[in-house]
């Protein structure tokens, strides 16, 4: 009698084990499921169900927290991928991700020191450099963003985003000769749709830049409206957001106040004429 109830306590404690980690797994499942369709909330609470049994799995702690910084909850993000490096201290992409939610929470040299270590643990990487680029230029020190930069593109030559960020740093240092030969470039590549294929934090910063950068320019234009120079640059913004009969009516100012054969007037016909293209 006590032998058999024995073996049913323990069949009982198997079936209740087996129990917990299937619901473990299917509520994994089910958080990544929502986490990349984009349903933080309930992805988050199945994150919560399977870390109770799982407390363990750091890549858990990482991806909650990215559900977290897309609902902009950067506090509670930041205390996840805390958590994910507590238990995967070497791993780079946890230090990019917690650099980021830093960078949004305004706390630039924190994530430039999470940028670094990633960098360091992943050196075969651009992402450490990709971020480390936008803090650099959150604090104005735009030759560091361009060496990162560079880094970044010879890692991956292929994003063409790069080259963006790249022709807006030099337009930042004045070099319009390395920033032309840069636009050149991107012409062959867009509307390659590289901010619809190229899934990355870069390209919400990089589209916010753009939004700021117009506002910027536009302040400038109005306070000395015959340069050039600025209506190419807030042309290019435009264009890259895809508004273009706004680009193509800065492009066209900024032909008006050029002779016909300059860089900028050629780039500037190039573009409306892509311009058109696209809006039909």
């Amino acid at each position: 009698m006590i032998k058999n109830f024995t073996l049913f306590f323990i069949s009982v404690l198997i079936t209740s084990s087996a129990y917990s980690q299937l619901k473990g797994i299917t509520s994994y499942d089910n958080a990544y499921r929502n986490m990349m369709s984009g349903d933080f909330e309930k992805a988050i609470s199945f994150y919560n169900e399977y870390l109770l049994s799982y407390p363990s799995d750091s890549r858990a702690y990482d991806e909650r927290g990215r559900c977290y910084e897309n609902l902009h909850k950067y506090d509670n993000a930041i205390k996840d991928y805390s958590t994910a490096l507590s238990l995967s201290p070497y791993t780079g992409l946890y230090y990019n991700d917690r650099g980021y939610a830093y960078l949004k929470s305004e706390m630039t040299e924190n994530s430039i020191s999470d940028f670094t270590l990633s960098v360091n643990y992943n050196p075969n990487s651009p992402d450490g450099y990709e971020g480390r680029v936008q803090a650099y230029l959150d604090l104005g020190k735009n030759e560091l963003a361009l060496s990162d930069i560079n880094k970044a593109i010879l890692l991956s030559p292929e994003n063409h985003l790069y080259l963006v960020t790249r022709a807006a740093i030099y337009s930042l240092l004045d070099d319009t000769a390395k920033m032309y030969s840069d636009l050149e470039k991107i012409l062959s590549f867009y509307p390659g749709s590289f901010f619809a294929s190229y899934k990355s934090q870069i390209v919400v910063l990089q589209l916010d830049n753009f939004t700021t950068g117009i506002q910027n320019l536009s302040r400038a234009i109005e306070e000395s409206p015959g340069v050039r120079l600025n209506y190419f640059k807030r042309g290019f913004n435009y264009y890259l957001l895809r508004k273009f009969d706004a680009a193509i009516r800065d492009f066209e100012k900024c032909i008006s106040l050029s002779a016909e054969t300059d860089k900028v007037a050629v780039l500037s016909y190039r573009l409306i004429e892509n311009s058109k293209s696209y809006k039909e």
